[in-house]
C-alpha cells in the first residue's frame, strides 16, 4: 500500500513536466485553432497577440473592448486572436458583439489552451512576425502604449 500511493504521488508531481513552458525568444506553438468564428486572421508580417478567454472572468467584457481598440489601432502592425474553449451561443454573441476588428477561434478540444500553458484567463501571448515570442503572462496591466512598445 505504501509503495501504491509513493507511485501515484510520484505520477501526480510529474504532471507538470508535460506542460510546455513559453519562453521570451523561442518560437510559438502552432496555433492549430478547431474553427475560426469570424474569419481566420491576416497576419502576414504583423506581430501577433494571442489572449486566452472565459466567460467567466469578470472583466472579459471590458477585456474584449480592449482588445477591439488594440485591433483598430495597430491592425496594419498587430494582429488581435481571442480563443476560447466555450462555444455556447451567449458566449459567441458577446464574443462577436459589435462586429470586433479582432478575430475569434475556437479551441474545441483545448490543445491550443494546453500548447500555450494558458492555465488562467485573462492569459496572453505576443510574438512577432517570425513567430518568435515577446511578451506572455496576464494582460491586465498592459496598456496600449506597454502593446506598442512591445511589437515596436
Amino acid at each position: 500500500m505504501k509503495r501504491l500511493l509513493t507511485m501515484a504521488l510520484l505520477a501526480i508531481l510529474a504532471i507538470p513536466l508535460h506542460a510546455q513552458r513559453l519562453v521570451i525568444g523561442e518560437r510559438v506553438p502552432d496555433l492549430n485553432i478547431t474553427q475560426w468564428l469570424n474569419g481566420a486572421p491576416v497576419s502576414d508580417g504583423k506581430a501577433v497577440m494571442v489572449e486566452f478567454y472565459h466567460s467567466s472572468n469578470p472583466k472579459g467584457a471590458e477585456r474584449l473592448a480592449q482588445l477591439d481598440e488594440l485591433a483598430k489601432s495597430y491592425g496594419d502592425r498587430l494582429a488581435v486572436i481571442v480563443v476560447t474553449r466555450e462555444k455556447d451561443d451567449a458566449v459567441i454573441s458577446s464574443l462577436l458583439g459589435g462586429n470586433p476588428s479582432y478575430r475569434v477561434g475556437y479551441d474545441g478540444d483545448g490543445s491550443v489552451f494546453s500548447a500555450f500553458s494558458a492555465r488562467y484567463v485573462p492569459y496572453s501571448v505576443i510574438y512577432d512576425k517570425r513567430g518568435r515570442i515577446l511578451w506572455v503572462g496576464n494582460p491586465s496591466s498592459l496598456s496600449a502604449a506597454d502593446v506598442a512598445d512591445i511589437i515596436h
